[in-house]
């Protein structure tokens, strides 16, 4: 007669505790690996959201009361010549009310900004989940590839702050845009008026916080994901090159 013998379940004694909230944002900017590593044991998202909007709140209060939406808006139209061409076309009074509409849809977006970073970085989270699990392999899931993208947008939070020390120091008020605050870019110290469009927007991408933001996307997907940060960080690259040809060439053919 043989018997059987059943080795009850033992439990790993080698595993690490998980990291508390504070200990996973620091490491985003000084030991980004294991910030995404504990993203493995739990994908929870919402307080880098959280702190995202707070200190984008902050940046949108401090351009309302240093800058003024009217000339916030002039800004953003000087990115597109066509549209400041048929402004000034118009007349008197019909250039004021198509300002006064141009100004509440400015401001609106902008206090709607937490919609708005959701509504991006789901269909960045779901494009970047697609990529890397069927073009490298890995088993990412949607809650696993939203965490990273969140967590490594915490570095947006660098260029809010930098925003708002700027405007209340009282530069750059004349010539603010939103959709480049502050002079970490070539672009920044480039007059819109005065060169192309679409080199303006070229230059703009070459950005440090924005070329932050693709390394650490690209070490959060490849450490969830069990690759080599190298191959992470070659994919962000790939996608950091099509973004640039796609912007770039929409700004040529469009203005």
């Amino acid at each position: 007669m043989s018997t059987a013998s059943f080795s009850p379940a033992v439990p790993e004694m080698n595993q690490q505790p998980g990291l508390s909230e504070p200990e996973r944002i620091m490491n985003v900017f000084v030991a980004p690996s294991k910030t995404f590593a504990d993203i493995r044991r739990s994908s929870r998202w919402w307080v880098p959201f959280l702190l995202s909007c707070i200190f984008g709140y902050a940046l949108i209060f401090t351009v309302g009361q240093k800058v003024g939406w009217e000339q916030v808006t002039e800004n953003q139209m000087k990115l597109n010549p066509k549209a400041v061409e048929r402004m000034d076309q118009l007349s008197p009074e019909e250039r004021a009310r198509r300002m006064s509409f141009a100004v509440a849809i400015t401001k609106g977006i902008s206090y709607a900004i937490p919609v708005v970073v959701l509504l991006v970085d789901l269909v960045i989270a779901a494009v970047l989940m697609a990529t890397f699990n069927f073009g490298v392999g890995t088993q990412i899931t949607f809650g696993q590839s939203f965490a990273i993208v969140m967590y490594a947008w915490l570095v947006g939070i660098v260029r809010s702050l930098l925003a708002v020390i700027t405007l209340f120091a009282g530069s750059n008020v004349e010539a603010f845009n939103f959709s480049n605050p502050v002079g970490t870019n070539p672009a920044y110290y480039m007059s819109i008026t005065d060169v192309p469009g679409w080199l303006y927007r070229m230059c703009s991408w070459f950005d440090l916080i924005t070329i932050w933001l693709f390394v650490l996307m690209g070490i959060g997907f490849a450490v969830v994901g069990r690759k080599k940060i190298s191959t992470g960080i070659a994919v962000m690259a790939g996608w950091f090159i099509v973004m640039v040809l796609v912007t770039t060439g929409w700004v040529a053919v469009t203005s």
